[in-house]
């Protein structure tokens, strides 16, 4: 029997990683995509959220001469309701996509389907069908995930099958594309889109149930890792019912450009985690704002802890959960990825929204940011 690898901090896989905001982000484009030889496939979110053209408007820019395609993700869910003002802005980024690749790569849609007819949750196994094999990145040396306009439930499985499509091509000697991901970061527009309606139940995000998919589970405990945001009380609800935590670790963003940030989300969710939940002060974690691999670090280390200290008395189970910003999410989604395979129990706990409110005037304030998950920058060889 194959002996599962053990994961520790000294051997944490994304312990090195590249990172760039701003102007740091066309140079990385402008220079990286200059080379002979370069092919990108670009996968967009198609929504009505202002942001969703802009990194590939950056990254056509940077790289006038590079061949790009396209794949814009079209969400299909009858429990939202979009007004007639969000499904124009869509349309206008779909033509905006079109016209960024024209007479330089192909332009397609996708469906994602959130519903099946007992209109329970596929959205998250639809996301990680969309490339059913790697045959369908073959021939591209980079593909960028934006996930400006794009929900958790989708490009958290579609970055892993993705990352995982690159290991498994290494593994195999063959050719394998860079994994990039791009938000077009606007913390004041976040705050101002907000989700309507939420699920009535939470549950557990594939492919990262973990454990919790097992109906048996004996008497050990369940670890709770949430990372807190603005305006999710209710969302915090609904998963503690799920999840049933037997600890909970919640945290929070700082370093963050507002200095007061995680003390305004500790005010707001107060009643729930010191007087429903009586969590200990000393749990609290704190993750940066603008750096997913710092709430990477935290988690990892925390998770690691527990696996440790109660693996002596029985193990433990950890659920983790993003209800935040898309930059700190994507620390998470690390964290479940690399802890897959391993003996550590790690599942996310989730629950969907069922559309979203936006003000009529979306003016935006945007700094990209680019994140390489996987590709030469991590080949020792």
């Amino acid at each position: 029997m194959t002996q599962r690898p053990q994961p520790s901090l000294e051997q944490m896989r994304w312990r090195d990683y590249v990172l760039v905001r701003g102007d740091r982000f066309d140079s990385f484009w402008a220079e990286r995509a200059a080379r002979d030889g370069r092919r990108l496939l670009l996968i967009v979110g198609r929504g009505f959220d202002p942001r969703a053209p802009l990194a590939l408007n950056r990254i056509t820019a940077a790289a006038p001469a590079c061949p790009i395609d396209v794949v814009a993700l079209e969400f299909k869910d009858e429990l939202a309701a979009g007004s007639s003002a969000q499904q124009h802005a869509a349309e206008a980024n779909e033509r905006a996509f079109a016209a960024a690749v024209s007479g330089r790569g192909t332009f397609t849609s996708r469906v994602i389907k959130f519903r099946n007819e007992k209109r329970d949750s596929v959205a998250a196994r639809s996301a990680a069908n969309l490339f059913a094999d790697d045959a369908m990145i073959a021939g591209y040396t980079d593909v960028v995930v934006d996930v400006s306009a794009m929900p958790r439930v989708v490009y958290f499985p579609l970055l892993s099958r993705l990352i995982y499509f690159h290991d498994d091509l290494r593994t195999r000697g063959a050719a394998a594309p860079n994994i990039h991901v791009a938000v077009s970061e606007d913390p004041g527009l976040d705050m101002r889109i907000r989700e309507h309606g939420i699920d009535e139940e939470a549950s557990y995000l594939h492919p990262f149930e973990g454990p919790f998919n097992r109906e048996a589970m004996g008497s050990q405990p369940t670890v709770w890792v949430p990372v807190l945001g603005e305006g999710r009380t209710h969302q915090f609800e609904r998963m503690f019912v799920l999840v049933k935590p037997t600890e909970v670790c919640p945290v929070l963003p700082s370093p963050a450009r507002d200095p007061r940030r995680s003390d305004n989300i500790v005010m707001e969710y107060q009643k729930l985690l010191f007087d429903e939940v009586g969590i200990d002060p000393r749990n609290i974690l704190y993750g940066s704002e603008l750096n997913p691999f710092d709430v990477y670090r935290q988690v990892l280390r925390t998770v690691l802890h527990y696996h440790s200290v109660l693996g002596l008395v029985g193990g433990c189970r950890v659920a983790l959960s993003a209800m935040c910003s898309k930059v700190m999410s994507l620390g998470i989604l690390l964290v479940a990825y690399e802890l897959k395979p391993s003996d550590v129990q790690v599942g996310i706990a989730h629950i969907e929204c069922q559309g979203y409110d936006a003000p009529a005037d979306l003016s935006i304030e945007v700094e990209p940011v680019g994140v390489w998950l996987a590709g030469e920058c991590y080949r020792k060889d």
